[in-house]
């Protein structure tokens, strides 16, 4: 493509000009997908493309902007990615595990803290040094991982080095505090966000560093939280003497600003858990269940539902009833547990977005909180900051003393198992989140708020909001919204599934407990 023929594309995605020629319709239409999360773009390719735009998908690194392999056509970097992980995945899929010798299989078949699903995967996991496990809320991922921790362990004749990792630091150190419970006191364990174990700042694409994880077991917790990027990262990562096990729910919301493989990656390969233990929120789980067969009648009997009216933020902040008080607030106790109650929202903007929410909220308690009283602000870190161990939807609360008018500026910020911040890092107040950036987040009771424009995300928004609650929830939007909802899926279009192969020529690698 020439200087001039990329202008035209330019000002015709920049300006809305109308193009002089079909093949920059194709283009645009290539640009809007990758921009909305699609890996590739379905149908034909047109006949006038210049020359030096796209090649056919024969190499890892194509020379071209644009790859096309049969009716897919990519961005070169999602082409890559692609590619990159497929390569990975065949590698680490053609690994050997152990064979399940008599006395292991007695071994895991007497284990009364599994039931017969998490038996059948703790054997997988045994057996395949690269697995994934996914289910939904109460069905047991973490539980059946820290068992096999145990088992693992107890089993190996070598001081295992184990590193337990999610895409944020709480998740992390949440399935190394549930898994550390079982481990003999020789074996080495920590817990890491994936850009820390991985060393990568935003953005970085290097994938063909030869650096690996210093670790006999990496096992992941939110995996289905990983974009394309940090996924590839990781497997690249995993040398052939590790063992990488996935936890996730393949049914939440993908990222926001690029895909994520997990869904894939679990259709191919996944153990499936599908029991769940929290039997008392049949309501939730009857949800859970309509959400994922898009089943209508099912899912208006078992949630409870308002409309949006001009007393909604008075009962929302009823029930939030935001801390404030004359004493010193102790910041540790409300670090190590999760809040009662959280508002999600699918929008930003709006009068009803999540921004509008947490403004109104925030004034309501500078006007209840009295002069000389101390308050408290639950926040979300916005921005990747590795040098101080902060990453982008890392949670911490907010806390000052005011003193004339309330004023965040003046507060002090904390995160868990850190040293407070007099200077707070970049972040969002968070009485009301982001559907998205609720993932890995738990609380008894949730609120979800749908306002008008809420239809143009899928099943997958509701699903994610309703998973994070263990007790309760509700939804505040217009019934049509939710039907909509319920009626289209989020999922973005790849190659994945078409293009995966094994890769004949990779070695096979034995692996022993």
């Amino acid at each position: 493509m020439n200087k001039e023929e990329f202008e035209e594309v330019a000002a015709h995605l920049l300006l809305g000009l109308s193009p002089k020629k079909g093949w920059v319709d194709f283009v645009v239409a290539v640009l809007k997908s990758a921009k909305e999360g699609h890996l590739c773009l379905r149908g034909e390719r047109p006949q006038d493309l210049p020359e030096g735009l796209l090649e056919e998908g024969n190499t890892l690194f194509p020379k071209t902007p644009l790859v096309f392999e049969k009716d897919r056509t990519y961005l070169q970097r999602n082409w890559v990615y692609e590619t990159y992980l497929l390569e990975q995945v065949a590698r680490l899929n053609q690994r050997k595990g152990s064979l399940l010798e008599g006395s292991l299989d007695a071994v895991i078949e007497q284990e009364h803290q599994l039931n017969e699903d998490q038996k059948r995967v703790v054997r997988h996991l045994f057996m395949h040094p690269f697995a994934i496990v996914s289910g939904g809320p109460g069905t047991g991922k973490t539980h059946t991982a820290s068992i096999f921790v145990r088992l693992l362990a107890h089993r190996s004749e070598k001081r295992l080095r184990i590193i337990f990792t999610a895409p944020t630091g709480k998740a992390a150190l949440h399935l190394q505090t549930a898994a550390s419970r079982h481990l003999p006191s020789e074996v080495t364990h920590a817990a890491l966000t994936l850009h820390r174990l991985l060393n990568i700042k935003p953005g970085e694409t290097n994938l063909l560093t030869k650096r690996k994880v210093d670790a006999d077991l990496v096992i992941v917790d939110e995996a289905s939280m990983m974009d394309i990027s940090l996924m590839a990262h990781l497997l690249g990562s995993i040398g052939e003497e590790t063992r990488l096990v996935l936890l996730g729910d393949p049914n939440q919301l993908p990222p926001v600003e690029q895909t994520s493989l997990f869904p894939e990656c679990n259709d191919l390969f996944g153990m499936k858990l599908t029991r769940s233990m929290r039997t008392e929120e049949s309501l939730l789980h009857s949800a859970f269940d309509a959400i994922l067969r898009g089943d209508e009648s099912l899912f208006f009997d078992s949630v409870q539902m308002a409309d949006f009216d001009e007393d909604l933020i008075d009962r929302l902040y009823a029930k939030l009833t935001p801390l404030m008080t004359k004493d010193p607030i102790d910041p540790a106790p409300l670090l190590l547990k999760e809040r009662p109650l959280c508002l999600l929202n699918s929008l930003r903007q709006g009068p009803f977005g999540l921004e509008a929410v947490n403004r109104r909220i925030l004034e309501k308690m500078d006007r209840d909180c009295k002069d000389g009283w101390w308050w408290m602000v639950p926040i979300l870190v916005t921005a990747n900051l590795p040098h101080l161990n902060l990453y982008n939807g890392t949670s911490g609360i907010l806390i000052g003393q005011k003193k004339g008018q309330m004023r965040l500026d003046q507060g002090i910020a904390y995160f868990a198992g850190m040293e407070p911040f007099q200077d707070p890092p970049p972040y969002e107040v968070s009485f009301c989140l982001s559907i998205h950036k609720s993932q890995g987040s738990e609380f008894d009771e949730v609120v979800v708020l749908l306002p008008d424009g809420s239809e143009s995300f899928g099943r997958e928004a509701l699903y994610t909001a309703a998973t994070r609650a263990k007790k309760r929830w509700e939804i505040v939007g217009k019934k049509e919204i939710v039907t909509k909802l319920l009626a289209s899926r989020a999922r973005k279009e790849t190659g994945f599934l078409e293009r995966f192969r094994p890769i004949s020529f990779l070695h096979d690698v034995s692996f022993s407990v």
